[in-house]
């Protein structure tokens, strides 16, 4: 574990083609969850989605996970998994999320964390967030069609970021 802290968690080591959903077909908050959550089931990273279903749809009635701006970050922990596990859904229309700002969520970042590791998820969160304050990011993101530009997209931040740290 020695260089561990050295390596930032890459947003692309979680957000690949199979991780991306795009767009989310539904109109509702509760749906959208439902979705992401039954795509994870389709790609093998769950057994079974009531659970996890309930307690998130419960858990946004006192913590909403919507940030404003047109983003949500819901999230759960779950014994069924070991290391952290991401799903990214964009809507075109937007959804309802009970945003701060009143703004409907394009894009719903839902991540699951093992329940060893319960705070997994803040440091992918806290670097996503990052590259969504970048308006170019946040613009090509919600123009986006296919996966592939999303991956693109999410790709040349991370190269600009490290090129930045290297020079700093």
């Amino acid at each position: 574990h020695k260089g561990r802290n050295f390596h930032p968690m890459n947003l692309r080591d979680k957000l690949k083609e199979n991780t991306i959903l795009l767009p989310i077909q539904v109109s509702t908050q509760s749906e959208a969850i439902q979705e992401l959550l039954v795509h994870l089931q389709s790609i093998d990273k769950l057994s079974t989605t009531s659970k996890l279903y309930a307690a998130i749809t419960e858990k946004e009635k006192t913590l909403p996970s919507a940030a404003g701006r047109g983003i949500a970050y819901p999230h759960f922990t779950s014994m069924e998994i070991d290391e952290l596990v991401c799903v990214l859904g964009i809507s075109k229309e937007g959804l309802e999320f009970n945003a701060p700002d009143g703004q409907l969520c394009h894009l719903i970042l839902l991540t699951l964390s093992p329940n060893e590791d319960p705070c997994e998820h803040r440091k992918f969160i806290t670097r996503f967030r990052i590259m969504f304050e970048n308006p170019e990011v946040r613009f090509g993101l919600l123009e986006a069609n296919h996966t592939s530009e999303i991956i693109n997209i999410i790709q040349n931040w991370e190269d600009d970021e490290a090129k930045t740290d290297d020079l700093s």
